[in-house]
């Protein structure tokens, strides 16, 4: 089947991913792949976006509430790099926070550690075939977001 559109979700953080799934004309996913930041350079990363075009990307809009000054400035830092290599790629994105994009796939109510396991388990129940790790599960979900609000408004313009 000829693909029909392409999205990603983007994670920032330096242990951050992003997710790009390839759909059919139904809207549904056909392929998956992505990138994971700990393995990479900038250059790979938007190298992947470039290579992948995604139609419409969800980027996570993050804060660095209570972070160290360091720590703060390098999340911000690779937030900043995610907006800036979307703009600069001419991809239309939207920035979602990570209250929005959860609340849209229901996940139960957690902190920490036990939250990060919670999404991962989800991510895995939906892309069963592929070995996800924590640094991945977050932009493999909002990859999916991504997906239902690109469907959505697709079937709005027909």
């Amino acid at each position: 089947m000829t693909p029909w559109a392409t999205v990603a979700g983007w994670d920032p953080g330096c242990s951050g991913a992003v997710c790009a799934l390839i759909l059919n004309s139904r809207g549904q996913v056909e392929a998956v792949e992505s990138i994971r930041f700990k393995r990479t350079t900038d250059a790979d990363v938007v190298e992947f976006i470039q290579e992948m075009r995604p139609d419409f990307t969800i980027l996570e809009r993050v804060s660095s509430f209570g972070q160290g000054r360091t720590s703060a400035f390098k999340f911000g830092a690779s937030s900043g790099f995610a907006q800036g290599a979307l703009l600069a790629t001419g991809l239309q994105f939207e920035m979602v926070t990570t209250q929005r994009w959860q609340k849209g796939l229901s996940v139960p109510k957690s902190e920490g550690a036990q939250r990060k396991r919670e999404l991962k388990a989800i991510a895995q129940r939906m892309y069963p075939g592929r070995k996800l790790v924590l640094e991945d599960a977050d932009a493999h979900l909002l990859a999916e977001i991504a997906r239902r609000m690109f469907v959505a408004r697709a079937k709005v313009k027909e």
